[in-house]
């Protein structure tokens, strides 16, 4: 088994990366979750080891673009989730979320469809091994947000992925922290074909600076058989933005990408002490190329700059980020569900306050364009400011 997982990394991934990071360890890594820990001595009984949680969003959206009708829709967001210890090594968390089961990377609502109920669908159910002989190493398996880095350049904030994952974590020092990650995900599994997915391995190195820290990371995310995400886009069931450049067959309908994929993704992230708890400063550099794109258009560029950031009531937030994203730079169904797609220009600027404890109010504003313009289609800068109130519990 062994064998085989290792040729199937060096089929997808870059020969210096992959075979370097292969050489470390096949590994993995878990959301980040505070567990209680019980003892198999004396455990608590199992009420005392649920831990509810969860949010509500509501919000408004405008859309305004020369030479086009403005639209305005409000949505709302709604997750509940279950954490719960298994014994001393093992936490289960499952969770459920409003939104349109047809595409992995929103659980926005609208308000919309004469009054009709609104859907609600298992957005997360995994398991979480740590052993306690081997406290470095995480093991999982389920349905679980991505367990590293990234940005929403790359992978909306919201996806879900499927499969595995493993984890090797220690300090190196006591200012330098080391992570290696390897994913196995299920894109898409077919009975009686080939199926769809995703490997990726993940390496981070972290370094604190005085009350500083930075931390450099490169992931690879490679794709096997990634046409059946156009098909599924164009014939159902996903519904996601599909801004890649496709492939069509005789008859005029999408049979695949003209690109296959395979992201080298290289992010660096600096945090800042300003001398103040409540306002560091993050800055945040991300570039993702995809090696296997048939074009040029294979480059990604994404910066942030965040000042605040701290769930403290009465505390504040600023933030700004810059996007650009070549066509098949990144796989558009997957990408940051507020932006349409690849092939994009972006400018967000968000403003933060928090009221009260477990309260916040946010106002975003989203600015962007085509980099590359169908005759058909608007060449101009479309406007989109966001308002919403959000609840934690």
């Amino acid at each position: 088994m062994l064998g085989l997982k290792m040729r199937l990394y060096r089929i997808f991934w870059t020969p210096t990366f992959g075979s370097a990071l292969l050489g470390f360890a096949i590994i993995g890594v878990s959301p980040a979750v505070a567990y209680a820990q019980t003892t198999e001595s004396d455990p608590a009984p199992w009420y005392e080891r649920i831990q509810f949680g969860g949010d509500f969003r509501s919000r408004y959206e405008g859309f305004y673009q020369h030479e086009q009708p403005a639209r305005h829709r409000t949505r709302f967001r709604f997750r509940l989730r279950i954490d719960s210890d298994i014994n001393d090594d093992a936490h289960i968390q499952i969770q459920i979320a409003s939104g349109d089961p047809g595409t992995p990377v929103s659980t926005n609502q609208t308000f919309t469809s004469f009054f009709r109920p609104k859907p609600f669908s298992l957005d997360r159910a995994h398991i979480v091994y740590r052993p306690g002989g081997a406290p470095a190493l995480t093991l999982g398996a389920g349905k679980f947000g991505l367990p590293l880095t990234r940005t929403q350049m790359t992978w909306d904030d919201d996806l879900n992925v499927e499969g595995g994952y493993e984890q090797v974590a220690w300090s190196a020092t006591e200012a330098i922290d080391v992570k290696l990650v390897a994913l196995q995900t299920a894109v898409n599994e077919v009975s009686g074909g080939p199926d769809s997915y995703m490997l990726a391995g993940y390496g981070e190195v972290s370094v604190a600076l005085g009350e500083h820290r930075l931390q450099v990371s490169v992931a690879d995310f490679g794709f096997s058989n990634v046409d059946q995400v156009a098909v599924g886009r164009a014939t159902g069931p996903l519904s996601s933005i599909l801004t890649n450049e496709v492939e069509r067959g005789t008859a005029g309908n999408i049979i695949g990408l003209v690109s296959d994929f395979n992201l080298v993704d290289v992010i660096a992230q600096a945090e800042l002490d300003t001398g103040r708890d409540r306002y560091p400063v993050r800055l945040l550099a991300d570039i993702v190329r995809n090696t296997r794109a048939a074009s040029g258009l294979d480059t990604g560029m994404w910066f942030e700059a965040e000042y605040g950031g701290s769930s403290a009531p009465r505390s504040y937030t600023f933030g700004y980020t810059y996007g650009r994203i070549e066509r098949d730079a990144a796989l558009s169904a997957f990408v940051f569900s507020d932006m349409p797609g690849t092939n994009l220009q972006l400018h967000m600027f968000n403003v933060a306050y928090v009221p009260r404890p477990n309260m916040t109010l946010d106002l975003t504003v989203h600015i962007s364009k085509r980099l590359e313009v169908d005759p058909d289609a608007s060449a101009a800068w479309l406007t989109r400011p966001h308002v919403a109130a959000i609840v934690r519990f």
